[in-house]
């Protein structure tokens, strides 16, 4: 069989994303600051959108000759030798020291302020500094008095002088060389009789793992010591810091969170209404369109301006496509959460992204671009859309919980436990099994590890 190049046309139907479609779709998913900061930006590169004014303020309607009517001589009047500040009606508030927010101080910075305090030389200060700069996001100093000797070119002993006052700065436990350390330097540092302290040495010494395990039976026998007292040892070990830095700020960027939406319980009903905020209103400037109209021969500006406002009015459409996609979400959402808004977390019933797209006939990907970031103000508090989204379990009676709900019963129930004797994931299944809600052992495990609670053995205590 012989090649052959040859020429052959092909019909098909193939979805083209237009810039126009890409825009929309990247609207829709951009969460209310984004959408503030992409709108802010868009007004800088097109000149005909505008914010609209306010209900109540007047609009000027003739903008083309807004220029005419002005005083000139009045506006240029010299007012060189009066210096005053002129008045512009400034919210009294706008200065109101309540109004700033005070910055915290990170842990190095804390601690640099203790070091600078001490009578040290400048050589001890340098050392402080280094080994204080050293330090990782923990606290802890996970490099090596050798090594810091040798990076700093002093002897070790000089570096150790200066470890050791650091480590006795505040928060006790800091610059330690790990958690075992850290525990040390702390139970040093406590205010406890000496034989408290001697035993509580021992145990994070010599048995730190077994405390880290809750076996504190194994533990009693090793030490030859009461159960209870061994209790009361551990007790005052985990009121200790773990990790020194948690009781500082770090160095992150704070995030707040403002809902997009409100659900307000009126005349028996829950009645959603977007916040007015939340979608800032545009509109095109009457002035360019007017100018539109008086550029009749000048092709290439009329070319231009054209451009400009049909980028705008797809911009508008957009973001009002955008307000009603959201809203209709957020209604579907209440009418079927009704139960969770009167009743609170262990009614919440189990729902999908696909639920939601079949009620407002959208595809489900939409559903999913439409709730990211987005948030909805409850009587029951404040939470991402995306927070109603989720899986459930069928019972034998064919009644549906949602994961979060089960979730909630387990946390009522191990709150409700004797501390002596902690139930098993087991004993958990068969207290939910008398709620009605059939689960396995491995579920309740899988549950209670993403809910972060220890297993029976570990919420075991003695006293």
């Amino acid at each position: 069989m012989k090649l052959t190049p040859e020429i052959s046309l092909e019909q098909k139907q193939e979805l083209i994303m237009t810039p126009k479609l890409q825009q929309a779709i990247e609207l829709l998913q951009l969460s209310k600051l984004e959408l503030n900061q992409r709108l802010e930006q868009e007004m800088l590169e097109n000149p005909v959108l505008e914010r609209a004014e306010e209900e109540g303020e007047e609009v000027e309607e003739d903008l083309t000759d807004e220029f005419e009517d002005v005083d000139w001589e009045d506006y240029f009047v010299d007012s060189s030798s009066n210096y005053k500040v002129n008045n512009y009606d400034q919210d009294e508030d706008e200065y109101n020291y309540e109004n700033f927010v005070s910055a915290s101080l990170t842990l190095e910075e804390h601690l640099l302020h203790q070091l600078h305090l001490l009578q040290l030389s400048s050589q001890q200060i340098k050392i402080g500094e280094y080994i204080i700069g050293s330090l990782d996001n923990n606290g802890f100093l996970d490099t090596s008095i050798t090594q810091l000797s040798k990076e700093l070119k002093v002897e070790e002993s000089g570096v150790e002088e200066v470890l050791a006052k650091i480590q006795q700065f505040d928060p006790t436990g800091v610059a330690a060389k790990d958690l075992q350390d850290s525990l040390l330097i702390q139970i040093d540092n406590l205010v406890l009789e000496a034989e408290k302290k001697e035993l509580m040495n021992k145990i994070v010494t010599d048995h730190f793992e077994l405390v880290s395990k809750n076996q504190l039976r194994k533990l009693s026998k090793e030490l030859s010591i009461g159960l209870e007292k061994i209790q009361q040892l551990v007790d005052l070990i985990k009121m200790l810091h773990p990790n020194p830095a948690n009781l500082y700020t770090k160095e992150v960027d704070t995030k707040y969170i403002e809902p997009d939406l409100i659900v307000e319980k009126i005349n028996g009903r829950y009645v959603v209404t977007m916040e007015q905020d939340s979608t800032p209103r545009l509109r095109i400037n009457a002035y360019y369109q007017k100018l539109l109209k008086k550029f009749k021969s000048d092709a290439k500006a009329k070319e231009y301006l054209q451009e400009k406002i049909n980028s705008a009015l797809w911009l508008i459409k957009s973001i009002e496509q955008r307000r009603m996609t959201i809203y209709r979400i957020a209604e579907v959402i209440v009418d079927l959460q009704q139960e969770f808004l009167e009743r609170g977390l262990k009614y919440l019933r189990p729902m999908t992204m696909q639920d939601v797209a079949e009620e407002i006939d959208m595809h489900e990907s939409t559903v999913s671009r439409a709730t990211t970031s987005k948030y909805i103000q409850t009587p029951r508090g404040l939470f991402e859309l995306k927070f109603f989204f989720s899986p459930g379990l069928e019972t034998k009676t064919g009644e549906v919980f949602s994961a979060i709900s089960i979730k909630k019963m387990i946390k009522d129930i191990l709150a409700k436990e004797d501390k002596k004797k902690p139930l098993s994931d087991q004993k958990i299944a068969d207290k939910l099994e008398e709620r009605g809600v059939e689960v396995s052992r491995r579920t309740v495990s899988k549950y209670r590890n993403e809910l972060e609670i220890p297993s029976s053995t570990q919420r075991r205590r003695y006293s």
